[in-house]
């Protein structure tokens, strides 16, 4: 429809608008810019008539069509080239008020100028190329902008979405707490229980023997009452009455402890301790979302380490794979030498393991002490323990189907890997080693070993995909099913990525020696100059305060460690 009315406007401005008033469709051939008409030749002619016309302004028909048909054609009408004041043409200009002027303006208001032109004698095309280069280069900022906004909008929907989730995660450490809590209440409360039952006993036995003393007592002044003589009685009185007083005393005192008798068992100390962990498990900087424009990230050199061959080695090393433990020791996959290398955050190396295959691809931290590793032409998934004290060990492995290189975590039981030879350019593969495909259609290819290497925004369901060979990064957003290519002067023969503050990519862009920051929306942020020839592996920490980069070029190669602010 819109097309429709569109062609319509466009033989309507071609007709003659004065023969139109008539009733009659007569093409134009020219446009008056005064008039603001389509005219055909006759109609035209009255410019040569009339003397207060002789000065209007006629183009041929195809530039007066430009002139107030363009797609804009509103605002393109709004500029008047007629004096409002007298209703003339505008013909002069004064360079020193810059105002343009009727020649009734030029006589009357401005006859005090001494820097007056005429506008024919002045070359106007210049000026509104000049302005329509600013037009564009400040829609191509404004479309970044829009783009910036995009990805803020995605990431802060991200942020509403992941809350259910953090209240889980709350409600989990919660229960613990409270769990803990129960756990000390009733191994205090047995303590308790048992102690007052001591307690307890002891003051029964108290009364046992007192009642036992007392009968005995009881006992001898009956055997006397009944067979001694007064005399008798009158000495066994005597000799009893302090003893018997005593036991009274006693019996009294028993009485007095046991009528008194109270036990409580308090926990204050444990109450407050719930409060103190309950209100450190519910932090409410975890659910305080905002709405974040994110600029470039900035990363400063820390330290860097020459990547030698030692004397047992077959050849220079080149790691094929980085990745971050949570406490930031970094784990690093040596291709040439078949090698697990854990550094600390100095870049001191802490251990190594040798696999029991050649050509180890790349890495992914999968817990606290647990690394998934590809090995592609040898189709299987090795989980190699990385304890706390830097032991290396081998923990089992997952035969597959496909030859796999970079690969990321995307959740607890699932891994995202790129392919080699495959339709599927990245696929699924549980940490029991099932496979499984995405909803994605891919661009017809398959991809040799070394051109293509990818990464997975957990928070945004998106995987990215870099095409070494095209210069270009795909990425995938797996909900929507829809992708972004971004292909920039500043990416060149792209190689490893990952995801750091706030979504960015970094990617190593290896014929520019730098890594290239871009949006998770596709929006490229900026090149960061690295002190290597090119870069091909990339890590980012967990608390994403960390980035490690290793090269693989002919001459010197080299793992650095640089701080993101």
């Amino acid at each position: 429809m819109a097309a429709a009315q569109e062609t319509e406007q466009t033989i309507v401005d071609q007709m003659c608008h004065p023969c139109l008033h008539k009733g009659v469709n007569q093409a134009a051939e020219y446009f008056c810019v005064v008039c603001r008409e389509f005219q055909c030749k006759d109609c035209s002619s009255v410019h040569d008539t009339h003397t207060y016309m002789k000065k209007h302004k006629l183009v041929s028909v195809p530039e007066g069509h430009i002139l107030v048909s363009s797609t804009d054609s509103d605002d393109v009408n709004k500029i008047t080239l007629m004096c409002t004041i007298h209703n003339k043409q505008f013909e002069f200009y004064c360079k020193q008020d810059d105002a343009l002027l009727c020649s009734k303006c030029a006589i009357t208001r401005h006859k005090k100028c001494k820097s007056i032109a005429v506008i024919e004698s002045m070359n106007g095309r210049g000026g509104c190329a000049k302005l329509k280069n600013e037009l564009a280069e400040a829609i191509d900022t404004t479309k970044q902008d829009a783009e910036l906004l995009d990805d803020a909008e995605e990431r802060f929907s991200a942020d509403i979405r992941s809350l259910p989730d953090k209240l889980n995660v709350m409600k989990s450490q919660l229960i613990k707490i409270f769990d803990d809590f129960a756990d000390a209440i009733k191994k205090d409360a047995s303590v308790c229980k048992d102690n007052t039952k001591a307690d307890l006993a002891k003051k029964k036995a108290n009364c046992d023997a007192n009642i036992k003393a007392m009968k005995k007592q009881m006992a001898t002044i009956d055997s006397m009452m009944s067979t001694g003589t007064p005399s008798e009685q009158f000495i066994t009185e005597r000799k009893m009455l302090d003893d018997i007083k005593q036991t009274v005393k006693d019996t009294n005192s028993l009485h007095r402890d046991i009528s008194s008798t109270e036990f409580c068992c308090t926990f204050v100390e444990h109450l407050k301790k719930l409060k103190s962990d309950m209100l450190s498990a519910i932090d409410s900087e975890d659910f305080h979302v905002k709405f974040r424009m994110r600029s470039a990230s900035s990363i400063k050199f820390q330290r860097s380490i020459d990547l030698k061959q030692e004397g047992n080695e077959e050849e220079k090393p080149i790691y094929s794979g980085l990745d971050f433990l949570p406490d930031s020791r970094l784990v690093a996959i040596d291709n040439y030498n078949h090698k697990c290398l854990i550094y600390d955050v100095n870049l001191k190396l802490k251990n190594s393991y040798k696999f029991p295959y050649k050509y180890p691809a790349c890495v992914a931290v999968v817990s606290d002490d647990e690394v998934v590793v590809t090995s592609g032409d040898n189709y299987r998934l090795d989980y190699v323990n990385v304890s706390k004290t830097n032991e290396i060990k081998m923990k089992r492995t997952c035969k597959v189907n496909a030859k796999y290189i970079s690969i990321s975590l995307m959740d607890d039981e699932k891994c995202v890997v790129s392919t080699v030879d495959n339709d599927e350019h990245f696929r699924i593969v549980s940490m029991t080693g099932v496979e499984d495909d995405f909803n994605v259609q891919f661009p017809s290819k398959k991809y040799k070993l070394g051109t293509n290497f990818c990464t997975y925004i957990r928070r945004l369901n998106k995987v990215v995909n870099c095409d070494r060979d095209e210069d270009k990064i795909y990425i995938y957003d797996i909900e929507s099913g829809k992708s972004v290519v971004v292909k920039d002067n500043l990416i060149k023969s792209p190689r490893g990525v990952a995801v750091g503050p706030c979504d960015h990519l970094f990617v190593c862009s290896a014929n520019t020696h730098s890594l290239v920051e871009i949006t998770p929306g596709g929006h490229v942020l900026s090149s960061h100059q690295l002190d290597m020839i090119g870069p091909f592996s990339v890590a980012v920490s967990k608390d994403e305060k960390l980035l490690a980069v290793s090269n693989a070029a002919m001459g010197a190669k080299k793992l650095s460690l640089y701080k993101i602010t």
